[in-house]
């Protein structure tokens, strides 16, 4: 069985994230890159936790699900997750990845 770097995924997905959000040079030591791009990986968890949280949820059969429909729970949904995970401390999850990057000097 192959054994993950837990360091390794870790710093790769926030540098990923960090990239594909528009924050170029995470290699440097700028924690306010690194925050947001940590920020990002959370985002990215809120919104995959929402989806699957719609998911559990019964169709009523009331209104039929259509496209529209889908496109704007989807865009809610990614809306709401950037916005738990900016104010504040989010759900954690971002935080608790800038301290150990942080702390790691991910380089």
């Amino acid at each position: 069985m192959m054994k993950i770097d837990s360091q390794v995924a870790v710093t790769n997905a926030v540098q990923q994230l960090g990239a594909s959000n528009g924050v170029k040079g995470l290699n440097s030591t700028d924690p306010d890159k690194l925050k947001k791009a940590c920020q990002g990986v959370e985002s990215l968890f809120i919104n995959m936790m929402l989806k699957e949280m719609r998911k559990s949820i019964p169709s009523s059969g009331l209104f039929p699900k259509t496209l529209q429909q889908d496109i704007y729970t989807t865009l809610f949904d990614q809306h709401l997750a950037q916005e738990v995970a900016e104010k504040g401390n989010g759900i954690g999850i971002g935080q608790m990845f800038f301290e150990y990057l942080s702390r790691q000097n991910i380089k």
